[in-house]
């Protein structure tokens, strides 16, 4: 017998069709045999909502919806999605996540060059971030092989992905709300969200969920709010413990108000985007409140990048590292 590996390699050939002939062939022999796994088995192939290109997720059930294929899914965060498969690809070799190709390509980099210790791996040091940084300037003694001061870093290839997410939920007696236990996770994003007036606007607009205007799929519609600055990213970011950003095609970044790395990194500004939308289908009375940079230009570029030799050598430099 193949084993599922095998099969998944054999199989995978491409975007799958939502409808006529193949879209029913794709339907029982690509989506059907995955409902209800427990594993990530399907790669979104191009971006849906505010979900990027290369997200993976799991299959729950298929809907029909003006004849087109559908399936409800589940994605890394949590949230759950109606997709068309013919935004998916086909379970198998799916091109690989270019925000992930991203991060480990950057973390290879660090290694590299010193900057981030052999011995940790991306998204597995401090508070679960992309990669590490040692300052060696800094005195403090850490276990093992590292001295320094050991510092976060995240990733992100581009601005299609959130840089921040948090459930709100919305009861009688406190209409919509951040509630305790999301704000006591977040309590920096939280306080971004309550203090940018995106709960007064859903209090005052939106404040019957349940005539909450819909897609085709039942769906409640996803709210758009602009945000003149970044500061909820970087309230997001600071949540999770991070000091360094690292940004493809924009550069690198500090976090707070102190650069930690002593090299005169900028903090990250531009103007943003709140999405709003509705966690999972068929509860209308939960909201994901995610926030992006307002598209390529809602983030302006840095004056250090660290994919650049130039700025990297000068970095090691700064942090007491030698050649």
């Amino acid at each position: 017998m193949e084993s599922f590996k095998h099969f998944l390699l054999a199989e995978g050939r491409g975007k799958m069709t939502a409808s006529g002939v193949a879209g029913e062939d794709h339907l029982k022999k690509y989506v059907t045999p995955h409902l209800g796994s427990k594993e990530f088995t399907h790669t979104l192939a191009t971006e849906h909502e505010d979900l990027p290109a290369g997200s993976h997720v799991k299959l729950k059930s298929v809907e029909r919806i003006n004849g087109k294929i559908h399936v409800n899914a589940e994605d890394q965060t949590g949230n759950h999605q109606l997709i068309p498969i013919s935004k998916l690809h086909k379970p198998g070799e799916a091109p690989p996540n270019k925000g992930h190709d991203y991060e480990s390509k950057f973390v290879d980099r660090l290694k590299h060059h010193g900057i981030m210790p052999h011995h940790l791996a991306g998204a597995g040091s401090t508070d679960g971030t992309d990669f590490a940084i040692e300052n060696k300037q800094k005195k403090k003694i850490h276990p093992g092989t590292v001295s320094g001061s050991l510092l976060n870093g995240e990733t992100k290839d581009g601005v299609t992905a959130a840089m921040g997410q948090l459930t709100i939920h919305h009861n009688k007696e406190k209409g919509w709300h951040v509630s305790d236990a999301a704000r006591a996770k977040r309590p920096k994003y939280a306080k971004s969200i309550e203090k940018s007036g995106v709960l007064d606007h859903m209090n005052a607009w939106h404040h019957n969920p349940e005539k909450s205007e819909t897609t085709a799929s039942g769906r409640a519609k996803t709210i758009e709010l602009d945000h003149p600055n970044l500061d909820p990213a970087e309230s997001y970011l600071q949540d999770h413990g991070v000091h360094v950003l690292q940004v493809g095609g924009y550069g690198t970044y500090r976090v707070g108000k102190k650069d930690e790395t002593e090299h005169g990194l900028p903090n990250i500004s531009g103007s943003g985007v709140w999405r709003i939308r509705e966690k999972q289908k068929g509860n209308k009375f939960a909201r994901t409140v995610a926030f992006h940079p307002a598209g390529k230009k809602g983030l302006n570029k840095s004056k250090y990048d660290l994919d650049k030799d130039e700025d990297l050598f000068n970095f090691k430099k700064t942090l007491g590292h030698k050649d």
